[in-house]
Parts: C-alpha cells; sequence; structure tokens
C-alpha cells in the first residue's frame, strides 16, 4: 500500500512541476502526499495491531476449548464405571448400552452422580403373594398368565388368549423401574420439572380425609419450587422406609395397571397389563404411582380438578414422560401440554416420542 501511495506522490510532483506550479503549489502537494503517508503508515499499523489482537483471541479461544475438553475427559467416568453405576438404578445391560449410544451425555450425567440417585440401589422383592391384601386378590408372579383370570368361564378368554409367557410381568415392570430410575434423574427430566412446578397448587398435596376415613401415612405436604425441593422430600422417604419396595401382583382393580400405596414403599401391579402393554406406554404410569409411595397425592373432593392435570406432583410426571410431551409445539408447557391431552384446547395430541422412548426406544 505504501509503494503505490509512493508512486502517486511522484506522479502528482512531476504532474505540478511540468504545469508549471510555483513552490507554494508544491509544498502544499507535498504536505498533503507526506499527509497521507503517514496516514497510510497509521492504517497499516493499526491493521496489524488488530490482527494481532484476533490472533490472540483466536489463541485464547483455542487454550479455552482444549481446556474444555481436557475437564470434559477428567470429569467422565471409565466405561466400566459409568455402565456399573447405571447398573445400580436397575437398568438392564441392553438398556445401558442404548442410553449410553443414543444418548451419552445424559448417560454419563445420571451416571456420574452416583449414590445422589433417586432410586439408587433400591431393593424391589416381588411379593409371592396369596390371599387379600386391601381387598385385591394376590398372586405368584411366575405362574402362568391365565391361570388368574377365570380359567372355567368363556367371559376370560382374551387372559386365556394372551401372548404373554410365564414371568414376563416381572421381567417387563423389571425392565420398567430401571428405566424410571434413569428418567426421573435425567437432565431432561430436571429441566422439564423446573420449568413446571408454577403449576404445582398446595390443594393437591394435602386434604383433610372424609369422614369414616383414616389418613394416609407419610403425606408429603410441601410444595417443592424446584427439582431439589422434590429430590430431598424423595430422599426422606426412601430412607425412612429403608429403600426397599413390597411388590405385588393382582388380578384386578379399577383404574390403571399400578397402584401405589401411599407414603409407603409398596405398590399393586395387574399381570395382564405388565406382561402385555408395551414398555414406553407403562413406564410413565408406574412412574406417578411410585410418587404415591413416596408421599405425593392428587388431593381434590372432585378427581376431573387433578386428573391429568400438572397442578400436583404424581400426574404432572406422568404428562412429562407421556408420549409427545417434548414435542416443540408445547414449548415444555405441561398445562398446554395436559390441556392437548384432555382436548382442551386446539393441538391434537398424538403418541409420538416420549422421554422413556428418546432415552430407551420404543418397546
Amino acid at each position: 500500500m505504501q509503494m503505490k501511495l509512493t508512486n502517486v506522490a511522484v506522479l502528482v510532483l512531476g504532474s505540478l512541476l511540468l504545469g508549471g506550479c510555483n513552490s507554494d503549489k508544491i509544498d502544499h502537494a507535498k504536505d498533503k502526499v507526506e499527509a497521507g503517508l503517514h496516514h497510510a503508515g497509521d492504517k497499516i499499523e493499526e491493521g496489524a495491531r488488530h490482527a494481532g489482537d484476533k490472533l490472540e483471541e483466536t489463541g485464547h479461544k483455542i487454550e479455552s476449548s482444549v481446556r474444555h475438553e481436557v475437564q470434559r475427559a477428567q470429569d467422565k467416568l471409565t466405561e466400566n464405571a459409568e455402565k456399573e453405576s447405571l447398573r445400580q438404578l436397575g437398568l438392564d445391560e441392553a438398556d445401558i448400552d442404548y442410553v449410553i449410544k443414543h444418548s451419552p451425555e445424559d448417560a454419563m450425567a445420571v451416571a456420574k452422580q452416583g449414590a445422589g440417585n433417586l432410586l439408587f440401589q433400591t431393593k424391589y422383592n416381588f411379593v409371592e403373594g396369596s390371599g387379600q391384601k386391601g381387598g385385591m386378590d394376590l398372586y405368584s408372579w411366575n405362574a402362568p398368565l391365565n391361570q388368574y383370570y377365570y380359567p372355567n368361564t368363556q367371559v376370560a378368554t382374551d387372559y386365556q388368549d394372551s401372548a404373554a409367557h410365564e414371568g414376563q410381568a416381572k421381567s417387563n415392570l423389571n425392565k420398567i423401574l430401571g428405566r424410571v430410575a434413569f428418567v426421573i434423574n435425567s437432565p431432561k427430566f430436571v429441566k422439564l420439572f423446573n420449568g413446571n412446578t408454577q403449576y404445582l397448587e398446595s390443594s393437591t398435596f394435602y386434604q383433610p380425609p372424609q369422614p369414616g376415613y383414616g389418613e394416609y401415612p407419610n403425606i408429603i405436604k410441601d410444595v417443592p419450587d424446584t427439582y431439589a425441593d422434590f429430590k430431598a422430600a424423595v430422599n426422606t422417604a426412601l430412607v425412612r422406609e429403608h429403600n426397599s419396595y413390597k411388590l405385588y401382583a393382582v388380578k384386578d382393580f379399577q383404574g390403571g395397571d399400578a397402584r401405589g400405596d401411599v407414603g409407603q414403599l409398596s405398590a399393586y401391579f395387574k399381570l395382564k397389563g405388565m406382561a402385555n402393554s408395551t414398555l414406553k406406554a407403562s413406564a410413565p404410569l408406574v412412574l406417578h404411582e411410585l410418587t404415591h409411595t413416596f408421599g405425593y397425592q392428587h388431593a381434590a373432593s372432585n378427581q376431573d380438578t387433578v386428573i391429568m392435570q400438572p397442578n400436583n406432583i404424581p400426574y404432572l410426571v406422568q404428562l412429562m414422560t407421556m408420549d409427545s410431551a417434548l414435542q416443540s409445539q408445547y414449548q415444555g408447557d405441561m398445562l398446554m401440554f395436559s390441556n392437548s391431552v384432555r382436548g382442551k384446547n386446539q393441538i391434537q395430541w398424538y403418541a409420538g416420542e416420549s422421554m422413556f422412548s428418546g432415552y430407551f426406544g420404543n418397546d
């Protein structure tokens, strides 16, 4: 750039001399040329400084990126340690491999929490029951499924013709419980929970029992403001109950395929439902019922005001993990999703991907 300006300066001076200009004009022209050269020099110096700053900035960015990657590598568990941590949540090997492959960051985040996870090393005791409990007939988890459903009457042919084999209900439930334990500790669950606590209403946590009815034990009455509050309350319940469940197989009861005792680590499951439903369809309900065992209710004199609504913990977590809850059209808003599920808005609900299917596939 300086060479070009010098050539221009020579041409200008030469032109002025040939044109017979006086010395004042020549001096003036010379001053202008010198000023231009000085300005050009400043520009070159400024450009060099700017380039140096850019190089320094780029260097800092590269250094920061390298530091970040090194820190990530240091923070990560070995593959064996990661898998062992996930096993302690009850995940089987197939689910561990799937979630590590398809959601590696979330799998590592959950695994790193180790004993800080909810439902870590929880014991699930499958009770080989008989007789009745809570007005429900109890059965063995392992006998042929059709034995329980009126085998001598025609009205139960759908049970007799079940494609499920012996023990299928138990193995399916085991798999679901591992997935529930992973999901309840996952980054997606935490983020969605924190984004919807404003919908929780204290009246759904506790209402005095009706005359003639006793009160549930260990009810959680405090409304959590954050996932951390929820986690602390659940941990208290698990520790109190020695982190050990009793799970009962039953023939039938009103409602879905699972039912949890409020404030006690015990739950009941319909054999047919557990044996035949898809895992991703059953898992949100199982999670719902586990929150009952922690001590959460959907208390209301009119259950229509709480069913499938995010104003209570059991239905909030069920909604969060149901099909299509993560669709962008809902923007993570579980009230909007609830209204869609209940046909209260113009957004048509359909069975799309869920938190469970995203982490573990569509089975």
